[in-house]
């Protein structure tokens, strides 16, 4: 836990929104507690992305895609783990959802605006 906290905390050469797919994949791997692993994976990933954007406001929600998509994000995770090691996997499905949780988010938003 030390070294991925020192890692998380850090500034390195990547970018933030690879790096919060990489905080989400070596964390929910890790699973540090014998509760809510789930639940503070979710957060860090969130509060990376808010960095990578270097914004306290986010009108979008991975996490919510994420368990709208469980049962992909489930064997993409676990695929991922149990494979050769390669991520490369998981981030195109990772930076997939989280497009797909922003084009969400603007139909949302689309249908707010239309009913006003």
């Amino acid at each position: 836990m030390n070294a991925f906290l020192d890692w998380f905390n850090s500034k390195q050469d990547i970018d933030p929104v690879l790096k919060a797919a990489f905080v989400h994949l070596w964390f929910v791997t890790i699973l540090p507690f014998e509760d809510g692993n789930g639940r503070i994976t979710r957060a860090l990933t969130d509060m990376q992305l808010a960095r990578s954007e270097q914004s306290k406001k986010r009108f979008y929600s991975i996490s919510a895609q994420i368990q709208a998509e469980r049962d992909t994000y489930y064997a993409i995770l676990e695929s991922t783990q149990k494979g050769d090691l390669d991520s490369t996997d998981w981030l195109e499905w990772f930076l997939d959802c989280l497009l797909r949780s922003m084009a969400q988010t603007d139909e949302t938003i689309t249908a707010i605006l239309k009913r006003t």
